[in-house]
């Protein structure tokens, strides 16, 4: 049944699926911020997880074999599952190293797909949309990370857990990703500096290759249909 779940999810086009979990997960933190409730914060911080789970399940069978999928779920069940009974610093620290590895891990995994194929069709589009999203929370996490290690980093992300501070760690990436830099949230030490411009230079970037390899690949696509 997982396995024909999965399937169906990749027929019906998996980065539509993955998109809506994003915006999902977008909604739930900028709303459990607006509201102030611990409740929120914490659906918020599990449609992290969630995220996740649907970019696992949704890939293609071979980037994701069905063990594989059996077994980063229950992974991912474990931690989050963990974290929030527990709720201890050093468990916290390990579930945003394990979905930081598992979002770069799906960039990797969609960029092979959208960005070096032959063709494009909506499902690749909306799945370069997707890729640019997952980099905004590759670097949300990041953050997370540089304050827990070296507090004062982002003095605004300061908080007892990194459940509490989701919203604005995502808000401060989105913007820099975007090159906007409203400036209301500044890094204050030297490795939170160096991966806002980082993450400034690598959204620039990131617009010019998707851009060059999408209208490379409809010219491509293109020029093999009129030759027919």
């Amino acid at each position: 049944m997982a396995l024909t779940f999965g399937n169906t999810l990749h027929r019906a086009g998996n980065y539509l699926w993955l998109l809506l979990a994003l915006l999902l997960l977008l909604f739930c933190s900028a709303t459990a911020a607006q509201l102030d409730l611990q409740i929120l914060r914490l659906v918020a911080s599990s449609s992290m997880a969630f995220v996740i789970l649907v970019a696992v399940w949704s890939s293609q069978r071979n980037q994701y074999p069905f063990t594989s999928r059996l077994a980063v779920t229950l992974v991912i069940v474990i931690v989050e599952g963990g974290g929030l009974v527990m709720d201890y610093y050093h468990l916290g620290t390990a579930q945003l190293l394990l979905l930081l590895f598992f979002i770069l891990t799906t960039i990797v995994l969609a960029c092979r797909q959208v960005l070096f194929t032959g063709g494009v069709d909506t499902n690749e589009i909306v799945g370069s949309i997707c890729i640019f999203m997952l980099l905004g929370l590759a670097w949300a996490v990041a953050y997370m990370l540089v304050e827990r290690f070296f507090p004062g980093s982002l003095p605004e992300l300061a908080g007892e857990h990194w459940r509490d501070y989701l919203h604005e760690s995502i808000y401060f990436s989105f913007v820099t990703l975007t090159s906007v830099g409203y400036g209301d949230i500044s890094p204050a030490q030297p490795l939170a500096h160096f991966l806002a411009y980082l993450q400034g230079v690598t959204g620039q970037f990131y617009l010019a290759i998707v851009v060059a390899s999408l209208i490379g690949a409809k010219m491509s696509g293109d020029s093999r249909g009129s030759a027919k």
